[in-house]
């Protein structure tokens, strides 16, 4: 039976990686405005040697996301040399490390079907996969959740105060990564704390709050520093925020109640390969058999970290009905999908009598049966296409190779700011020994790049901007992804 365990968890473990790492080999990766202007941020941090305190801009006029994202791409950079996919590689390791870690966590607690369930499940469910190349700050937030859930199921049954200095450091980076995420997170966080009794101890002893402080204050530090260089800018923001909320559109509570209750229903379809509906209702149906038909000595033991999780999730969701916008992006809440999956896997094992055992292994060979099939529809995608970073490093490498000196170069693409383009030219201008495109006209030439456009009259402002009359089109390259690559002359008199 041993070698079964072995040779079923490898299988798994196979298509977790080729899920994960066919993208970022075939550079299908997505790279998009985000994307490019991060990665200049960093290749200015490494190059100037300046330390910054904060990160990428948030939804709130004058706060920002911190620093540590800018600081883990820092590392990529440097260990890649600025290689664009280095920085996707970078997150599958860290990414793949966390998950493997935690199945490791829930096989030494829960046993191996239980391990088995989590892992199979994180290897095909989309929201698991994207962890390991979607570049972007709040993609870091959900490997802290795992930290989180592991301190706390911890903390809970010894009772240990190191554990609640990981939950702090966990709750302190999950802000940090995501700030939305943080406020909405930490806020339940401190509600779950005084409604539930067994952690609800900890506000009676200054030790514990001194561990669970010093957690949440190491992440914070960069910001710390920032607000006291600059006179406390982002509070103010975000104090003048909270007072006079900006809303866009603002919808009714109702309305805004019936979209979260959507948001948090797709959360938990999310975990399973394909959105699957029948997974998720066979699921939902596991976790009632086995709550029904728990055993209270079991019950007892775990009753701490259902109750705290549950709570914590149900605060979580009214808080976010209190956002009125007609929009609230879904990712300010990603990585909940790890807290619905715990939660599973601690109800499902309240009962482990042989009788009940079956209803695991249906659970678990069905998880199996849908992965294997999605798995095999994938391997018969053969041709890769032409979008993401892909697209667009075939773009620069076409005009890289048709000019051997300095040439010109004007770029149009919808976000207005081609950071992705500035970034791709300046590392092949590095690595190729080239000198960076100029925005003059050389020899009367110059390119431009177009990238496509849903809206005309933007593209034709843009071209009466940069478009010198009496200058003809000599040259167009059509790319796959709908991008033109356009040579312009301005003829001599």
């Amino acid at each position: 039976m041993k070698w079964l365990k072995i040779l079923v968890f490898f299988i798994i473990f196979l298509i977790f990686i080729y899920l994960r790492v066919t993208p970022i080999i075939n550079q299908t990766v997505p790279y998009t405005y985000d994307q490019g202007r991060d990665f200049l941020k960093v290749e200015e941090m490494i190059r100037d040697k300046n330390l910054v305190f904060i990160g990428p801009t948030t939804g709130i006029m004058g706060v920002f996301h911190g620093a540590w994202w800018y600081y883990l791409l820092s590392v990529f950079y440097l260990i890649f040399n600025g290689w664009p996919s280095g920085f996707y590689i970078g997150l599958f390791i860290i990414s793949t490390l966390s998950i493997l870690i935690f199945t490791y966590f829930i096989y030494k607690r829960f046993g191996f079907l239980s391990s088995l369930i989590f892992f199979t499940v994180s290897s095909s469910s989309i929201f698991a996969i994207r962890l390991a190349f979607f570049a972007s700050n709040n993609i870091i937030a959900p490997l802290f959740i795992l930290l989180y859930i592991y301190s706390l199921y911890e903390y809970l049954l010894s009772k240990k105060i190191f554990f609640l200095f990981l939950i702090g450091l966990a709750l302190g980076f999950i802000f940090e990564f995501e700030v939305a995420f943080g406020i909405f997170f930490i806020t339940s966080f401190v509600i779950s704390t005084v409604v539930e009794g067994s952690f609800r101890k900890i506000y009676k002893n200054f030790k514990n709050i001194f561990y669970l402080s010093v957690g949440v204050f190491i992440p914070i530090i960069p910001r710390l520093l920032f607000e006291i260089k600059n006179n406390l800018i982002q509070t103010k923001a975000f104090a003048n925020f909270v007072r006079d909320p900006t809303s866009t559109n603002p919808v009714t509570y109702l309305g805004a109640f019936i979209d979260r209750s959507k948001m948090f229903i797709n959360y938990f379809f999310e975990l399973f390969v394909g959105n699957s509906t029948f997974l998720a209702i066979l699921t939902l149906f596991m976790v009632i058999i086995f709550f029904l038909n728990k055993k209270i000595e079991t019950y007892k033991k775990n009753r701490g970290v259902i109750s705290f999780l549950t709570i914590q999730l149900i605060g979580m969701f009214f808080l976010s009905t209190l956002n009125k916008n007609n929009f609230f992006w879904s990712y300010y809440l990603d990585g909940i999908q790890f807290i619905f999956i715990f939660l599973v896997l601690l109800i499902i094992n309240l009962n482990n009598d042989k009788k009940y055992l079956v209803f695991k292994n249906i659970l678990v060979v069905s998880i199996i049966i849908f992965t294997l099939f999605s798995f095999r529809t994938e391997l018969s995608k053969k041709p890769i296409p032409s979008l993401g970073l892909r697209a667009d490093i075939d773009t620069v490498k076409y005009l890289i190779n048709s000019n051997k000196e300095q040439f010109c170069l004007r770029v149009y693409t919808p976000p207005i700011f081609p950071y992705t383009y500035q970034y791709l030219f300046s590392y092949f201008s590095k690595i190729k020994r080239r000198q960076y495109p100029s925005g003059d006209f050389i020899n009367n030439q110059c390119w431009f790049i177009i990238d496509h456009e849903p809206y005309a009259f933007r593209l034709e402002k843009w071209r009466k901007e940069n478009t010198p009359k009496d200058s003809k089109l000599i040259k167009i390259k059509k790319m796959e992804n709908k991008t033109n690559i356009e040579l312009w002359q301005i003829p001599q008199n």
